[in-house]
């Protein structure tokens, strides 16, 4: 009886560490995702986006009816809230009433691949969302 017990218990302590390292991702988890989103967007972003994100890629000719988004520009991106860059990497420019060029990405990244190349502009840009920003793009469309 004391051995059932002591296998139960230790069952249930196993499994609160398992729940608790699955909720908070260690510095291992958080270097990969980072990497991962540095290479996702070195392999699918930055052919228009550029390098650096600035917009100045390969493909950001004169041709283009618009120029893809300067990534690092801080003012600007903060009008974007994390939703709204998520949305637009998932269904593609068009969907968040952008540049329809862009691409959707949503079959080709995951969720959490998409959720970490927002991070990574965050971090391009250096900034946060601002809602006043937004308000202001928003007023500037006439919408």
């Amino acid at each position: 009886m004391k051995r059932m017990s002591r296998l139960i218990a230790g069952v249930l302590i196993s499994a609160g560490i398992i729940g608790v390292t699955s909720v908070a991702p260690t510095r291992a988890e958080e270097s990969a995702s980072r990497v991962n989103a540095q290479e996702n967007f070195r392999w699918y972003c930055i052919q228009c986006h550029g390098p650096t994100g600035d917009g100045k890629g390969v493909n950001n000719t004169k041709k283009l009816p618009v120029s893809p988004r300067n990534l690092t520009d801080g003012k600007d991106m903060a009008q974007f809230s994390d939703e709204d860059m998520m949305r637009t990497i998932t269904h593609g420019g068009g969907a968040s009433d952008l540049s329809p060029i862009m691409p959707p990405w949503g079959n080709v990244f995951t969720n959490q691949e998409i959720r970490d190349l927002v991070g990574l502009i965050r971090k391009m840009c250096n900034c946060r969302f601002d809602p006043k920003a937004k308000e202001a793009f928003l007023k500037q469309q006439g919408r």
